[in-house]
């Protein structure tokens, strides 16, 4: 424990030396479209995250309640967001990522799965039941790994396409159906309820944030990353490609989707910040996201499925990189409340 507490206090040191930490100093001084430029100049290893550095509109409310009173996702007359991406929503093949980790998700959204030897862990259910029949379990069956038992299902956070799929995976394989505490709390408030969405997960195996869940040897590392929902579930778990080693994050909720809500964005200010300092204490190498188009998933699969003999792995970027991302998360979101500030100061 005493080594643990070390780490995390070198690392936090680390990041003043490294500038991370610039915006509690800069502070004032810094305008919200200063926030989202410095935002943006993270965003050349993952342009898929640079969506949330726009300041241009305030972020829109996509749970907004309809004329009946019910929570429905709101639809104006832009386009549709299954047209604005286009050929991100093409399938994706179930593919092998490294020795212990595979891509078993759609287009538009993942879900994976981790080898932990005598079972497998489940992340995210996809949209509906018909979708992880589809992707997951025939993914699975594709992969050779349809002898092996699903011990357990994470859900990141409560939005409807990433538990949809839960009742077949349960029924399937009797899974514990894992997520936050406070997410689980959400869910049975209604809070994310929508005409899309099904009948949604139950209280089962709650955890909480900096919970170690142990499964067959493989440590996974839980921590809750409000901001995108109140219980976001970020995992951060251990990676192998032949000989090397390397830790992952899965970062576990990207979008502003939830309207001008500056408290919640500042929580996801500070979810961002946070995770920079674990990056920097546990040496996280891969950065994962459960929408494909938001970590180039789907290029990097591409890359991996053609790499040639002793190239480097096109998941594994390096700390420094996975580093960019937050602070992306971080400045950028921070540009978001405080854009939000300045406006109804006018």
């Amino acid at each position: 424990m005493v080594r643990v507490k070390l780490d995390v206090l070198k690392a936090t040191f680390a990041l003043l030396l490294l500038g991370v930490t610039a915006n509690a100093v800069a502070g004032a001084a810094l305008s919200a479209e200063d926030y989202a430029q410095k935002g943006l100049a993270s965003a050349e290893h993952f342009p898929g995250l640079a969506s949330l550095c726009d300041i241009s509109e305030l972020p829109r409310d996509m749970f907004r309640l309809d004329g009946e009173g019910k929570k429905r996702l709101h639809r104006d007359g832009k386009k549709s967001r299954s047209n604005r991406e286009g050929k991100n929503r093409r399938h994706i093949a179930p593919q092998q990522v490294f020795d212990n980790l595979y891509y078993v998700g759609a287009g538009n959204v993942a879900s994976w799965a981790i080898d932990t030897g005598e079972s497998i862990v489940l992340v995210d259910a996809l949209n509906s039941d018909e979708q992880a029949e589809k992707y997951i379990v025939n993914g699975l069956a594709a992969l050779g790994l349809s002898n092996k038992p699903v011990s357990h299902l994470i859900i990141s956070h409560g939005h409807g396409d990433h538990y949809g799929g839960f009742e077949l995976i349960k029924s399937r394989y009797s899974p514990r159906i894992v997520m936050s505490e406070v997410e689980f709390n959400v869910l049975e408030k209604d809070r994310f309820a929508s005409f899309r969405w099904g009948n949604k997960p139950q209280r089962d195996m709650v955890v909480n944030d900096g919970d170690v869940l142990t499964i067959n040897g493989t440590q996974l590392s839980m921590y809750v990353t409000p901001g995108h929902t109140p219980g976001t579930l970020t995992l951060v778990f251990p990676v192998t490609d032949g000989d090397e080693q390397h830790r992952a994050v899965l970062w576990g909720g990207t979008g502003l989707n939830y309207g001008p809500d500056v408290p919640r964005i500042k929580a996801y200010t500070n979810s961002a910040s946070q995770m920079q300092t674990r990056v920097l204490a546990q040496n996280i190498d891969v950065f994962l996201s459960n929408h494909p188009g938001r970590a180039g998933t789907r290029q990097k699969l591409d890359n991996l499925s053609n790499r040639s003999e002793g190239a480097p792995h096109p998941f594994v970027q390096g700390k420094d990189v996975v580093l960019k991302a937050f602070s992306l998360l971080e400045n950028c979101t921070r540009a978001q409340w405080m854009h939000i500030e300045e406006t109804r100061s006018q």
